[in-house]
């Protein structure tokens, strides 16, 4: 198992540095103590949404579209192209005949790929990835956090996950997508 952490670093030198002010952070704090739900507020532009969805209310999973998505079907030519295959290669590979290429490839190899690649938790997990979202490491003055998760098990499955730490940490990722500029806005899709 793999995790990178980020947090969110409080600096009265603000956003622009990379950071979140002392008193937006109490802001978010109060918030959820009065209304009992994060602070999230709504991006200049809206475009991508991430979903907050929580398994019997552990593990706050950020999903980028539909967190009850499922994967549809993928042929074998999309499946060697994913995965970085010459077509002559992976037809001699995977013992198939060229007119078999645009039939589907088996359901558990198919939710693999969407686990690791594009279902809705890898592809949160992928956004999150390449923003700047934070610290890595943890800092005195850090507080919050997002969790990237990268697993497998004994079965050879892999996946991806982006977890909240808490709803704390809700806010302030919605109040860093925001100063960042990229239009994502998070929601509450346990709420929904």
């Amino acid at each position: 198992m793999f995790i990178s952490r980020r947090q969110f670093l409080l600096s009265t030198a603000g956003a622009a540095a990379g950071a979140i002010i002392p008193s937006f952070y109490f802001r978010a704090l109060e918030y959820l103590e009065r209304h009992e739900e994060p602070l999230l507020e709504m991006p200049g532009r809206a475009g991508e949404t991430l979903v907050v969805s929580s398994d019997e209310g552990y593990d706050l999973q950020l999903t980028l579209g539909d967190p009850y998505d499922e994967p549809s079907d993928m042929a074998h030519a999309e499946y060697a192209e994913l995965i970085g295959y010459d077509i002559r290669e992976y037809l001699q590979e995977f013992g198939l005949r060229e007119k078999e290429l645009s039939l589907p490839i088996d359901w558990e190899t198919r939710l693999e790929v969407w686990a690791n690649h594009d279902g809705p938790n890898a592809r949160a997990w992928y956004l999150l990835d390449s923003l700047d979202l934070g610290r890595t490491l943890k800092g005195r003055d850090a507080v919050g956090g997002i969790d990237l998760w990268e697993d497998s098990n004994i079965a050879g499955w892999h996946w991806k996950v982006a977890t909240a730490r808490d709803e704390v940490s809700l806010s302030l990722l919605q109040k860093r997508l925001n100063d960042l500029g990229t239009g994502i806005r998070i929601v509450l899709g346990y709420a929904v």
